[in-house]
């Protein structure tokens, strides 16, 4: 959310506590409606909180989308990452001279990148969604073998 703050100076005037008081009302109010405005632009993607757990057999991606629709949200796998994106919307009735007191929950689009370090197998990716939250579980790959390389020596030409 950008803010934009004004440098004021206070001296000493003829005037009241009251006065004094009520400036300070009407920055306070300039403020909040700044805030207001931005968080109703809703053009700013932000990132839901995200859990990543891990054990020897899976990667497992919890992402907190509460109120969200099942079909609102986009589940991308690529070869190293996974992708979780959308858009949660602000569905309320408008009721004139209703106005946010306190605003903490982000609307708008959004997105997460998770990346995976180690191979994992894609056909066998389950992603849930209950209760607000979106679990994707990413099966580890078993690990390859190390093998040892026998190094040959040269062979003269005679």
């Amino acid at each position: 959310m950008r803010m934009r703050y004004r440098y004021v100076t206070y001296r000493s005037r003829e005037g009241s506590q009251k006065q004094l008081e009520q400036h300070y009302r009407q920055l306070l109010d300039e403020a909040l409606r700044q805030g207001q405005q931005s968080i109703l632009q809703q053009s700013i993607t932000w990132r839901p909180l995200t859990d990543i757990l891990e054990s020897a057999e899976l990667i497992r991606v919890k992402i907190e989308l509460a109120g969200m629709r099942e079909e609102d949200i986009e589940v991308t796998l690529y070869e190293d990452a996974l992708v979780v994106s959308g858009e949660r919307l602000d569905i309320h009735e408008a009721q004139e001279g209703l106005s946010y007191q306190e605003a903490q929950i982000r609307y708008g689009p959004f997105r997460v990148e998770v990346f995976i370090p180690r191979p994992f197998d894609h056909d066998a990716v389950i992603a849930r969604y209950e209760n607000g939250m979106l679990s994707v579980d990413l099966p580890k790959l078993p690990a390859k073998k190390v093998e040892q390389v026998h190094i040959q020596g040269i062979v003269k030409q005679e």
